[in-house]
């Protein structure tokens, strides 16, 4: 190097070049020491963010993976369908999609995304905390693995809606109203002319509707709308009979009453066969048929 040095200032034809040279070497080493000093300014900021981690994390009371805090809510769920099944009493309950916001810190633990929980609001600011959205469906099947197939419900007498008693359903029986499903088809003239007001036959109606509806929930491609058509029009209130069902013949009977608004639908609702189809499918599946 010394010896390349010596041939370039000797080949300097005049002082100013080695002004030039010298000036350059001196810009190049105020950048040099700029980055160096930056370089000492990133370390520092590199260790009040470790520090500030360190001192974050002694308020987390759990650090989870998403995997494992999702299993441990399908765990609770399934918690919640055994205590159904040994109830007694028929127990009914419906989950559609289940929709949790969590808020967390979104951090790494063991070369993997984790999200860690802190103990109290105030210990740590909410600019800090992300909001995780977890959407888990259901899965319609006959029965769980290891489980015995569930015998076919029976229909539920009408003493089971809220204001029914022992009086109020044998005056409904001899209407010919005696279950949920008979109940939740009928109108309310037909609860007015034996003696009910029209507020509390709204009232029974609505929620047997509203009993008969939730045993589709789950079904593929089963919403409110279809479920009031096959309780009104189609006159199926259970999987079973839904199951059991020919999706042409039933096709023809919900349009039928579609076309001639003898069921509400709104403006525009579209019926095909290939949904019918998917609902039977469907059914079918989740009683084993």
């Amino acid at each position: 190097m010394c010896r390349i040095w010596r041939e370039e200032v000797s080949d300097l034809s005049n002082f100013e070049d080695l002004q030039k040279i010298l000036k350059t070497l001196r810009e190049e080493n105020e950048v040099l020491r700029q980055r160096v000093a930056r370089m000492a300014e990133l370390e520092k900021e590199n260790e009040a963010l470790k520090n500030r981690i360190a001192e974050m994390s002694k308020s987390f009371t759990l650090t989870v993976e998403p995997a494992t805090l999702i299993k441990a809510i399908q765990s609770d769920l399934l918690k919640v369908d055994e205590f159904a099944l040994k109830q007694e009493r028929s127990t009914t309950y419906v989950v559609s999609d289940l929709n949790v916001q969590l808020k967390a810190v979104v951090t790494q633990k063991d070369d993997k995304v984790a999200l860690a929980l802190p103990s109290r609001a105030e210990d740590i600011r909410p600019e800090l905390l992300s909001t995780i959205n977890i959407s888990i469906k259901p899965i319609p099947l006959p029965y769980r693995a290891g489980a015995q197939p569930q015998p076919q419900p029976k229909p539920r007498p009408v003493e089971v809606i809220e204001g029914i008693g022992p009086k109020l359903g044998s005056v409904l029986r001899a209407k010919g109203l005696s279950t949920v499903a008979d109940l939740a088809r009928a109108s309310a003239r037909d609860l007015t002319t034996i003696g009910i007001d029209e507020k509390s036959a709204s009232k029974f109606i609505g929620m047997a509707r509203l009993m008969a509806m939730s045993e589709f929930a789950g079904l593929e491609g089963m919403d409110e709308q279809a479920a009031e058509l096959l309780v009104i029009a189609g006159k199926v209130d259970s999987r079973e009979m839904l199951a059991k069902s020919d999706p042409e013949e039933l096709f023809k009977i919900l349009d039928s009453a579609i076309k001639e608004r003898r069921v509400r639908v709104p403006k525009g609702y579209r019926l095909s066969i290939e949904d019918v189809r998917r609902w039977i499918d469907s059914a079918r599946k989740s009683v084993g048929s």
